[in-house]
């Protein structure tokens, strides 16, 4: 049994306080999206940062960041000598600032983000900035991984990116961002963490450390989500979000994604759906798909949460009208049944821990879609 994941991390109310001291007699470039840095300047505990002469803001990327995004971030700082990055915001500003530790020093000496995707051992000499995350939502994990998704919009494709130099040498996790968080971005993000913990136990890379964290998680997962709209009035709850947050993003980190997320990305490029919203379309079918080989694990979780997790997870998608939310953005049965070929992509469904045929795939596609519209 292996396991390796070199990023500190703090979890506690007001963590977020200690970057200042983290900033202090260096150079640094903070990636926070335009939103944050709006709410940041108002932050008590921060406000600090914003008198340091030493520090650069940047905002300059999308949503869901962009190849293009990437290469004028690495080419506008590739002049700089920066001893520290800092990505403030939910999954997309973290993995901006993990891919930025890593592509500016490589367009300093002439290696491009295209040949980095390609490979990223191409110089092995090749030092990355120090980086350390904050993540203002609870659920993507991206603080603690060495993975990053960069989208290129002119090929309709998503890109990953990853090398053990973008782990973070720390992580402030601080639930106090939570108690002003939209609760859409609380329901999303709560279910990408659910999801990243499920995708870790029907995991072929799963070991027994793996998939006693993935358990914690959707133990966490499953009793938050169902009073998640209590988040903004319950620190407990803020906290919890948190723990489970990581905890899925620790097993994530050793297993990676499977099925679900494999299926997430085509529906946000495709359709613009939200990634935790995307991860969640077709997390039931892949669940029951999964089901006899995870038969152990979901003992386990049904003893600690006293009920059968899947009617839990289906009690959660009623309540907050999750099929609903997807069916907004989906297309017609028709058009989607066309555009299936898109969704079946090798890479991480080869992950999943039963062996998953493409007339599966197409099953648990065509079920998910008819869940959700039905």
């Amino acid at each position: 049994m292996e396991f390796f994941n070199p990023v500190q991390f703090n979890i506690s109310s007001g963590s977020r306080k200690k970057i200042i001291d983290e900033s202090l007699g260096k150079s640094v470039l903070v990636f926070c999206s335009k939103t944050a840095f709006n709410r940041l300047t108002k932050d008590k505990l921060l406000s600090a940062l914003f008198n340091q002469t030493n520090i650069i803001f940047d905002h300059s990327f999308g949503n869901n960041p962009s190849l293009e995004d990437i290469k004028s971030i690495s080419r506008m700082y590739q002049t700089y000598s920066f001893d520290l990055i800092i990505g403030i915001g939910g999954g997309s500003t973290m993995d901006v600032a993990k891919v930025a530790c890593i592509s500016i020093p490589a367009y300093k000496i002439g290696i491009s983000i295209e040949e980095l995707l390609i490979n990223t051992n191409i110089n092995p000499g090749l030092k990355a900035i120090d980086c350390i995350q904050v993540p203002t939502t609870a659920g993507t994990g991206s603080e603690l991984t060495h993975f990053a998704t960069i989208w290129d919009y002119e090929k309709k494709q998503k890109k990953s990116l990853n090398h053990p130099s973008m782990f973070a040498k720390k992580a402030y996790i601080d639930p106090d961002f939570l108690s002003e968080i939209p609760i859409d971005i609380a329901i999303a993000t709560a279910l990408d963490a659910l999801n990243q913990a499920f995708e870790s136990i029907w995991n072929l890379n799963a070991n027994l450390f793996t998939r006693s964290m993935a358990r914690h998680a959707i133990v966490l997962g499953l009793e938050c989500l169902p009073i998640i709209n209590d988040i903004n009035d319950d620190p407990s709850l803020r906290t919890k979000l948190c723990i489970a947050s990581v905890s899925a993003g620790m097993a994530i980190s050793q297993t990676r994604t499977s099925i679900c997320h494999s299926i997430s990305y085509p529906l946000t490029l495709k359709y613009g759906i939200d990634h935790g919203l995307a991860c969640a379309f077709s997390m039931i079918a892949v669940y029951k798909f999964n089901l006899l080989s995870i038969a152990s694990d979901i003992n386990i979780i049904r003893n600690y949460i006293k009920e059968d997790p899947l009617i839990v997870i289906e009690s959660i998608f009623k309540k907050h009208d999750l099929y609903a939310r997807l069916a907004k953005s989906l297309p017609s049965k028709a058009k989607f049944s066309s555009e299936i070929e898109e969704f079946i992509t090798t890479g991480r469904f080869e992950n999943n821990i039963r062996k998953c045929s493409r007339e599966d795939l197409v099953e648990i596609l065509n079920t998910s879609y008819d869940c959700v519209m039905n």
